[in-house]
């Protein structure tokens, strides 16, 4: 098999967001409807999910209203149910093949620990906050390689359900990068017109070894 090593985003690829957006729309006041519209209006204009925050509640600083909510013992941590269904099935094939697993997303450590403490079956677990980088930066995928023990680029696939964070940012560090077509992102972003069609596009990890066995 051509690839020798698969690395996975973590929100809406492994994990689905859902209750965490919800638990903010609950803890913000507002119905969950209107914090959802508000979130798919951003990402169809391409910017950051983070501003949906100061929509909401204008002015607002994130990293306080973060700090605000954990003070009222409001704390989100990844479990097991936040898992999508296909995710410990599909890790457990590829590490049972023989591939190396990474995990590597735009995350808090706090997330890197609970996929951690979940044992999810990967090899390595990473996150932006211990790597200090974060997607799209070029930085990002080139300490992928280094962590996929100096494989070359080609031999590595990245699985997200971003076309700009995800796909476009691998393909162009040399990986083959895979759409996952699932959540608002994967959702708002293939039907804007705004980027190419992808090479490699799956409908769930449960498609991802079949995929890779064509490559």
């Amino acid at each position: 098999m051509k690839i020798k090593a698969v690395f996975f985003d973590v929100g809406e690829t492994l994990v689905d967001e859902s209750r965490d957006w919800n638990e903010w729309a609950d803890y913000l006041g507002v119905s969950r409807l209107s914090f959802h519209a508000s979130l798919g209006a951003l990402i169809e204009r391409g910017q950051h999910h983070r501003q949906v925050f100061g929509i909401v509640r204008p002015g607002v600083n994130f990293a306080a209203l973060l700090r605000e909510r954990e003070a009222t013992g409001s704390v989100y941590s990844v479990t097991a149910e936040d898992l999508y269904p296909d995710v410990v099935p599909c890790l457990r094939w590829l590490r049972e093949a023989g591939i190396l697993v990474g995990i590597a997303g735009n995350q808090p450590v706090e997330t890197e620990h609970a996929l951690r403490s979940l044992g999810v079956p990967a090899d390595i677990v990473a996150s932006s906050a211990s790597w200090g980088v974060e997607k799209p930066d070029v930085g990002f995928f080139q300490r992928i390689v280094v962590e996929a023990n100096g494989l070359h680029p080609s031999q590595i696939a990245y699985v997200g359900d971003r076309l700009d964070n995800d796909v476009e940012p691998a393909r162009q560090a040399g990986m083959v990068s895979v759409f996952l077509q699932r959540g608002p992102w994967a959702l708002i972003q293939s039907r804007s017109g705004r980027f190419a069609t992808p090479a490699y596009v799956i409908g769930s990890l449960s498609s991802l070894p079949d995929l890779l066995h064509t490559l």
